[in-house]
Order: structure tokens, then C-alpha cells, then sequence
């Protein structure tokens, strides 16, 4: 960590490595892909989306369908139910998504933080005093 900045925020990502907010830069540390930085003058929007509501309704959706389509088609029900499980579970691991839109870049920095609310406050305490 450089000595000029002071940080506001370290935390862990939840599948694996390291997230660091200073006074003028984002560090994130990720084991299996290369180490980012972002300088908070870059960074344009954050947010935080805590659960995609409308995947997890369809995908229990699904599952339902699936139950109820048991007495028609075994195999199909079968089908319907183990595709909504699997949506169900993807959906919840992406949970607690927080995303930096950072200028020229486009696509934004899409993180998962051990503790998203955590982290999402420290990022807008900072860039508020810009």
C-alpha cells in the first residue's frame, strides 16, 4: 500500500483476495486474475445490487413449474426443477455485487466483498469529499 495514501477500507473478496480503498485509489488484489487499480478520479458510478429479484422469482419459478409438472412428464419435471435449483444458486452467489463504472473503461469493475454494505459506504464516504 502506497505511504501518501491513508486507508479507509480493507476488506476481503468473497472468492478470495484482498479489496483496499485509500483517499485517492481503489486497490483490488484478486489471486486468479491480475491486481487493479483505480484512481477515484476515474471512477464515474458505484453501486451495490444486493440480489437480482427478478432472477431469483423466475428461477423458483421454474421450480415450481417443475413440481407441478410431475404428474405429466417425470423427466421433463425433472429437467424444469434441477434448471431452477441451478438459477437459484447462481443467483445468490452473485449477491452483494458491487460495481465500479470507471471513465474509458466499458464494462465496470464488478466485485463481490465479503461485506458489501461495508465497503459500498467507505467508497461513497470517499467520493464524496472529492
Amino acid at each position: 500500500m502506497p505511504e501518501e495514501s491513508e486507508a479507509v477500507y480493507v476488506g476481503s473478496l468473497r472468492r478470495g483476495g484482498r479489496i483496499t480503498v485509500t483517499t485517492d485509489r481503489v486497490l483490488v488484489d484478486r489471486p486468479a486474475a491480475e491486481s487493479v487499480t483505480v484512481p477515484l478520479t476515474g471512477v464515474v458510478d458505484v453501486t451495490l445490487q444486493d440480489v437480482d429479484w427478478f432472477l431469483a422469482v423466475m428461477s423458483l419459478g421454474l421450480v415450481g413449474f417443475g413440481l407441478a409438472s410431475v404428474g405429466r412428464n417425470l423427466l421433463l419435471a425433472g429437467l424444469f426443477v434441477v434448471a431452477g435449483l441451478v438459477s437459484t444458486a447462481l443467483t445468490y452467489r452473485k449477491r452483494g455485487s458491487l460495481r465500479i463504472s470507471v471513465s474509458g473503461e466499458t464494462r465496470p469493475l464488478r466485485l463481490f466483498p465479503a461485506d458489501p454494505e461495508a465497503c459500498y459506504d467507505a467508497l461513497e464516504s470517499v467520493l464524496a469529499e472529492d
